[in-house]
């Protein structure tokens, strides 16, 4: 499964970044209602489905990252 982050909502466009590392930018509405920036989703034939268990890993993998260059 290819897995978009949601890098950014500015000025209603959202800056999505794609599996292959680049960015594309949409109108948010594109996306599912309360997305928020650090959001994944994958893309299915109904547009951007939100995957809250990938989110939770990756914010709690960023958490553990920055903890450890604090403690350094």
């Amino acid at each position: 499964m290819e897995i978009y982050k949601l890098d950014s909502i500015e000025d209603k466009i959202a800056a999505l970044e794609c599996p292959d590392g680049s960015v594309i930018y949409m109108n948010p509405a594109r996306l599912p209602e309360n997305a928020k920036e650090g959001d994944c989703f994958a893309l299915s034939d109904e547009g951007f489905v939100f995957l809250e268990e990938e989110t939770e890993n990756r914010r709690k993998k960023i958490s553990s990252l920055l903890d450890s260059i604090i403690s350094e």
